[in-house]
């Protein structure tokens, strides 16, 4: 695979994480204003999960040239991340199920705070990719 074959894959792999970083977004906007319950934000965070397994294992079976290979690392682990952020959000879930009120709600805002955090990380290995397909 070529350099500028790679990028074009990082970056449809980026684009494709986009779209279900904005859902669970979405998801945990709906729950912190109570405005979802808790088997419709399972249900959709499920989706997302098997969503993101599907992206991150295709992208993970990519063979980098070499020269790219870090920033193959990188972005595989920008995407673990934000399955990260989907385990705590599950975890969310189940506590509140159990009327574990103050434990739910500090799995809420670690969620939000790791959803923060891969936003952060996902933008600048998203300017990396712009910039190395230049």
């Amino acid at each position: 695979m070529t350099k500028k074959q790679f990028l074009k894959k990082s970056k449809n792999c980026l684009k494709d994480t986009g779209i279900q970083l904005l859902l669970v977004r979405k998801v945990i906007y709906q729950e912190q204003n109570g405005k979802i319950d808790y088997e419709g934000a399972y249900q959709k965070l499920n989706k997302i999960r098997k969503n993101m397994e599907t992206i991150f294992f295709e992208y993970e079976d990519l063979k980098p040239p070499s020269k790219c290979s870090s920033l193959h690392i990188e972005i595989l682990n920008t995407l673990t991340s934000l399955q990260e952020t989907l385990a705590t959000n599950f975890e969310y879930l189940t506590l509140s199920e159990k009327g574990l009120k103050h434990e739910a709600l500090q799995k809420l805002k670690k969620s939000q705070d790791q959803l923060e955090n891969f936003r952060k990380k996902f933008q600048e290995v998203g300017q990396k990719v712009d910039v190395y397909l230049q």
